[in-house]
């Protein structure tokens, strides 16, 4: 029996969720969704290098994911131009370039088309091996050919293959977040922007004044498309890259806005602090602990002073 670092598992009629078991403890959310001839990734994982366990036998997200949807028979199609067995083609969204959304994607890099945000291409083409923390954790930057620059609630078409999928920019925990809204579903596939439980990273790339703006932004695009669901019952739920999968989307986003003002007023709980590559962390979390921040100290300050907040935060942990 093979075995692998891989789960498998359907998230909904059309789409199936991937967690990598990775030894960087990261345990990344990679969704897959399947159209008749095409099919849709969300992100990548860490890479076939990091298995958690190492003796597994399957580490190649890739591969595993295409055994997994032959047997389901959800992998090849029949063109009838050509009249024979094709496989689909790999369409690969990328939520943000950081190692453990990118870590897989040299993978698919020779024969699918990526996608990623538009907002801030610099970000990308200049120093990825850095922007990605590729260099931080010792991982190969991904080397890839970007098929398409997202923009602001792009409607997604591809070869005339409507894919019901709208593109929100939101930066913040990056300069290229993005979340992608499945009109079919009903699911905002959100990234590092939103999840429960863990905080959410604001390190050397992350802008807090941008992430608020995306937060509102993503409160407000749900609260529309939830007004139209009203009369079937439903609402739009996260799928996010790590941890959350089928949360209330507008109740996390509004929880998520509360607990930034929280923290950004200095009304947040702080639950720890650290050092992280030579940097001061704070962790603050609302008062039931299900929404937070890993702020570096500098970044917390240079938002509080943007927003004319002032309190005075924790002193520092000293330096060994």
């Amino acid at each position: 029996m093979t075995t692998s670092c891989f789960s498998f598992e359907p998230l909904n009629n059309s789409t199936y969720k991937v967690v990598q078991d990775d030894s960087l403890k990261e345990l990344p959310f990679i969704y897959v969704k399947v159209y008749p001839t095409l099919l849709l990734l969300i992100d990548t994982g860490c890479g076939e290098n990091h298995a958690r366990d190492a003796s597994v036998q399957e580490k190649s997200i890739r591969r595993f994911i295409e055994t997994k949807l032959l047997e389901a028979g959800k992998l090849k199609y029949v063109d009838p131009d050509a009249n024979q067995e094709k496989n689909k083609h790999w369409l690969v969204f990328i939520t943000h370039t950081h190692y453990d959304h990118i870590g897989g994607l040299s993978e698919f890099a020779d024969d699918s088309s990526v996608f990623i945000s538009g907002n801030d291409k610099n970000y990308i083409l200049k120093d990825l091996g850095c922007n990605s923390l590729c260099c931080a954790f010792n991982i190969p930057t991904p080397k890839f050919k970007v098929y398409h620059w997202l923009q602001q609630k792009e409607h997604l078409i591809f070869n005339g293959v409507d894919l019901k999928i709208q593109a929100l920019l939101t930066p913040g925990h990056t300069p290229d977040e993005i979340a992608l809204y499945d009109v079919e579903e009903h699911v905002l596939f959100a990234g590092d922007s939103i999840y429960e439980q863990l905080p959410i990273y604001i390190i050397e790339t992350s802008n807090m004044v941008d992430y608020i703006a995306s937060i509102e932004l993503m409160l407000e695009y749900v609260q529309d498309q939830n007004k139209q669901l009203e009369p079937t019952g439903k609402r739009v739920t996260t799928a996010s890259g790590h941890i959350t999968d089928k949360a209330d989307t507008e109740k996390l986003l509004v929880e998520t806005k509360e607990a930034f003002w929280q923290t950004l007023k200095g009304e947040a709980v702080l639950t720890k602090q650290d050092i992280m590559r030579g940097k001061q962390l704070v962790f603050y979390f609302n008062q039931s602990k299900n929404v937070g921040f890993m702020c570096i100290d500098s970044k917390l300050e240079e938002a509080k002073k943007h927003f004319n907040f002032e309190w005075q935060m924790p002193a520092p942990i000293l330096l060994e």
